[in-house]
């Protein structure tokens, strides 16, 4: 069957047969028919979303199995879904099965929350959105930037709502995806979905799900994976997180309001929880008022050793921890004494006859989801500083904020491979795949990261000719300063300069169209301000919310330039004439300065392993291909790699780093010669 749909996508118009994507896509077939787990690496350009949707499809249709496909970003996932997706399908005559798109509900529009809003702009959204959530508003309203965000805001679906009880409930955006998801042969969704159903599974003991039992699961650009694990698992206790449970609380109170009315006890209902609210702001009073004496560091790290580590040690804030405790377990303590007293209120309402059992039983349902969200949340406070740590592995309790931020109490779950285990792998065999999986050619350190334990591993050859479409810029030795040792000396405007020079130079030769990459907003922003442009080659920079209007900016306008941090290092398409030069300013090492990565770096000697070569290094390798991939996306695709850091040339590891960029790429230390290489005609100097 699958060989049959890749014979009719050979005859489709336009088909560049890739060899190497039937056998990823058998690869995958044979992992759903043994109940088996791979890893695989599939480079830019094999049609791996192809690959993975054709046997999920074809395993449907033959034996009814139930396939989740997972990427990182809501984007891609979009991608799979309108794109893909369809094309897909087209290939199997006859039943084909049913699917679904599935994201985080707060990226969903609220259509109780619409109501409130303009008539005629709702309208338009409704009228032109397929599946209701954040991406399609920008085709519909007439705004844009921050307006545009404002707006969504004001119609998102909140965190936590009554749920079947809405009036709105049948034609919900979100419950309308999750009802069809759970039902669905085949779920187009992303990480975080995938790691959220699975710990409500946990929570439950199996009886709440936002996916349903499935039978297998692909992972694509799992190279992100950890990082949607990491984010899933964290919690915080903060100012800002008070106000919302007083927030939902107030929800709670108006879903009853009704009820409490109808039973002749108004009075005792908006007792309990105005009283709830007070005790709220109480301890946001508190939090606010003891930031000095908090201070900021390390309150706690599991396991034992992992606090007593000399590292840890330095970073903690002896004494705050007592404080923190009490505020935490109080806290924790009055939200689930406010669920019991809920909980007991609507008993006594029903024992005393006030409301019948049919009543009651409703008045339970439309309060089901706010209560299992506050005690959630009591429970995350009570992990915080729980003597045993939390259920999922090696983790740090630390404080933030202070002086001017409001303060919190976060506590970052630092090792995923137990965690990972319990809630994904022990569960459900899966592909993870990526174009950039592997490192020294091999997925050693992808297993360290996330204990995932693949039964086949294969690394497919890449479809492009990077001896002749791309060429590598290293600058020559002494033009830029090690920026490790300007930051020790205190010369760091000096390697500021340097990079501007290099990049102004790298812009004017290559009359814009450069993707410039940067480890840190700081260093970004010192640059931009010493960089030389011209109005012909405008530069666009990366801001807090501006991710796709900015890089859409950059993409229509072909000679201008992007400057960008993390977001833009993996998942960002630009191809063609627009992107003739990506620049990776530096190796991006983690800095262990803020708690987790100082944890991590402990923990990592206390497995008596050394920190730099087991997780610094791999990850820089890592993404660093990823960055370095950003430039050839298509076989007409050609430019220039080029990368600034001085480092490569001068330390014993610059060998390995340039040994896991694209193979066949000619080296220089001019970038007209690079670009020239490649048939690009650098601006004359």
């Amino acid at each position: 069957m699958i060989e049959s749909a890749f014979g009719v996508l050979a005859s489709k118009p336009g088909f560049i047969e890739r060899p190497d994507q039937l056998q990823l896509a058998l690869l995958i077939s044979d992992c759903i028919e043994g109940k088996t787990s791979g890893a695989f690496e599939a480079p830019t350009g094999l049609g791996k979303s192809l690959a993975a949707l054709i046997p999920a499809i074809a395993h449907a249709v033959d034996s009814g199995k139930r396939t989740v496909v997972a990427t990182y970003t809501n984007v891609l996932a979009e991608q799979y879904w309108r794109k893909d997706l369809p094309l897909a399908m087209s290939l199997f005559e006859g039943q084909r099965p049913k699917a679904q798109f599935l994201i985080g509900r707060q990226r969903y529009a609220c259509l109780t929350a619409m109501e409130e809003l303009p008539r005629a702009e709702m309208s338009a959204y409704k009228n032109s959105a397929e599946l209701g959530i954040e991406a399609e508003l920008r085709s519909s309203a007439r705004k844009f930037g921050r307006e545009l965000t404002e707006l969504w805001h004001k119609m998102a679906a909140p965190p936590v709502c009554p749920g079947r009880l809405c009036g709105n409930y049948q034609n919900c955006y979100y419950y309308t995806a999750r009802r069809g998801a759970e039902k669905a042969s085949l779920v187009i969704t992303n990480h975080s979905v995938v790691i959220q159903d699975a710990l409500l599974k946990k929570a439950s003991e199996g009886e709440l799900s936002m996916l349903g039992d499935y039978d297998f699961l692909v992972i694509d650009e799992a190279h992100d994976f950890p990082q949607a694990a990491f984010s899933s698992l964290e919690f915080e206790l903060s100012e800002p997180k008070l106000g919302l449970m007083a927030a939902i609380s107030q929800r709670m109170q108006g879903a009853l309001q009704p009820l409490s009315l109808e039973a002749g006890r108004p009075g005792e209902w908006n007792v309990l929880c105005d009283g709830f609210r007070e005790i709220l702001t109480g301890f946001q009073r508190r939090m606010g008022a003891h930031t000095s004496e908090l201070g900021s560091g390390i309150l706690r790290a599991t396991p034992a050793e992992l606090f007593q580590h000399p590292q840890v040690k330095a970073r903690s804030t002896p004494g705050s921890d007592g404080l923190a405790n009490q505020l935490a377990t109080e806290i924790s303590s009055g939200t689930l004494q406010f669920v019991r007293n809920v909980e007991e209120l609507l008993g006594a309402w029903r024992k005393e006859g006030d409301i019948s059992a049919t009543q009651a039983d409703d008045a339970a349902d439309a309060i089901h989801n706010y209560c299992m969200y506050l005690r959630e949340f009591a429970v995350g406070c009570h992990m915080l500083f729980a003597e045993d740590g939390d259920d999922y592995g090696v983790g740090v309790t630390y404080v933030a904020g202070g002086g001017q931020r409001a303060t919190l109490v976060r506590r970052d779950v630092i090792g995923l491979i137990e965690p990972l285990r319990e809630l994904i792998w022990s569960k459900t065999p899966s592909v993870s795949m990526s174009a950039t999986l592997a490192t020294d050619g091999n997925f050693d350190f992808y297993r360290r990261m996330t204990g995932a334990t693949p039964d086949f591993e294969e690394i497919l050859p890449s479809p492009f000719d990077f001896a002749s479409q791309a060429a590598l810029y290293l600058p020559k030795n002494g033009a830029i300063p090690d920026p490790t040792l300007a930051r020790k000396n205190g010369t760091e405007d000096e390697y500021f300069d340097a990079i501007a020079l290099e990049v102004s130079e790298i812009i004017a030769a290559a009359r814009g169209r450069t993707l410039v990459l940067f480890h840190s907003k700081r260093e970004m922003e010192a640059v931009h301000q010493r960089v030389v442009a011209s109005p012909e080659h405008p530069i666009y920079m990366q801001w807090g919310a501006s991710v796709g209007w900015v890089g859409e900016r950059f993409k229509k306008d072909i000679h201008s330039s992007l400057f960008a941090v993390r977001s833009f290092w993996t998942g960002f398409d630009a191809p063609g004439e627009t992107l003739s030069c990506v620049v990776l300013v530096r190796v991006p090492f983690e800095v262990p300065v803020d708690p987790p990565a100082v944890a991590r770096m402990a923990w990592l000697q206390t497995q008596g392993l050394d920190p730099f070569a087991a997780y610094s290094l791999p990850n820089a390798k890592m993404l660093i291909r990823q960055g370095a991939g950003r430039l050839v996306r298509c076989a007409s695709d050609q430019g220039v790699i080029a990368l600034l850091d001085p480092r490569v040339r001068t330390k014993n590891y610059g060998d390995e780093i340039l040994e896991n960029m694209p193979k066949g790429m000619l080296v220089f230390d001019e970038i007209e010669e690079a670009l020239a290489s490649v048939g690009l005609t650098p601006t004359p100097t």
